[in-house]
């Protein structure tokens, strides 16, 4: 590079975040009218990293713009996630079935297991919907002309950073909260959300962050897939739930829908022991930032 080459402002970083995730977003949903479905998660994933985006950069633009953009984004990751969702819990109860001794697989759970969650995927309706049209619009028009503050002209480097470490505070807050929550599981399940927007964000930064955003995002992405993997064992017991009075309805026995609730009862509770060497090696990455 020459040494008049003009330095990389906020705008030029998080616009090219945004142009990145919008193209992403379009070749996914071409991906889930085909009827792939890791189309959808693919999908949902180029919809959180645009509303990450412009959350965790909001002081460089214009918030009347960007906050309804925001809030349709988060309506279309809603409306992509009950097929996502289904699919994974087919996939991972037909998996933890297979482990199952055949002594005590009592009933026809793969069938219904079958039956239930490998149906062809069907193309969500929100993408045939005039306000899927409009958001895409509006996304267009915002990479192509984004609104940006005065704010965004200021070095990109210095800007992501200061913006990396209100993340890491919002996680730490989340973390902290844990043990005074009325709900343990939707506290954290809130970590979660926190963690991964803070994994976000450090990829933003990234390319101008250097040692310390690269190491961030590793240990964000590390901190997100141990939460997100508790939180699939909540989804799973919400669905055996159902299955197990849908069987019973159906006059067939419920004692292996029982054991694979149990199963998932007791990895949640190991997952939460393990958080907290977990928890040391992340603020080990993230006292650098302070």
């Amino acid at each position: 590079m020459s040494s008049d080459a003009s330095p990389v402002t906020a705008a030029d970083l998080v616009h090219a975040r945004l142009a990145a995730q919008l193209q992403a977003l379009d070749r996914e949903l071409v991906a889930v009218r085909a009827g792939h479905p890791e189309g959808v998660h693919q999908a949902r994933i180029a919809c959180r990293r645009l509303r990450s985006a412009l959350a965790t950069f909001r002081p460089l633009v214009d918030r009347d713009v960007t906050d309804p953009i925001r809030e349709e984004l988060r309506w279309l990751g809603l409306s992509l996630s009950d097929s996502r969702d289904r699919y994974v819990v087919g996939q991972r109860l037909l998996h933890q079935l297979a482990d199952e001794p055949l002594a005590l697989t009592a009933g026809p759970v793969a069938s219904r297991l079958r039956s239930t969650y490998l149906t062809p995927a069907e193309v969500p309706e929100a993408l045939d919907s005039e306000r899927f049209v409009v958001l895409r619009d509006w996304l267009g028009v915002l990479v192509d002309d984004p609104p940006w503050t005065g704010k965004a002209d200021r070095p990109a480097a210095k800007v992501a950073r200061r913006r990396v470490r209100a993340e890491v505070a919002r996680v730490r807050a989340r973390y902290d909260a844990l043990g005074l929550a009325a709900d343990h599981d939707v506290a954290m399940h809130d970590l979660r959300k926190a963690a991964k927007r803070l994994r976000y964000a450090a990829e933003t930064w990234e390319p101008v962050g250097g040692d310390d955003a690269h190491e961030l995002v590793l240990a964000a992405k590390l901190l997100t897939s141990h939460l997100g993997d508790r939180q699939d064992t909540i989804v799973s017991r919400a669905h055996l739930a159902v299955l197990a009075r849908q069987a019973h309805a159906a006059g067939e026995p419920t004692f292996t829908y029982g054991r694979l609730h149990a199963r998932e009862q007791l990895r949640a509770e190991a997952m939460d022991a393990e958080l907290p060497d977990l928890w040391d090696r992340f603020t080990d990455v993230v006292r650098g930032l302070d």
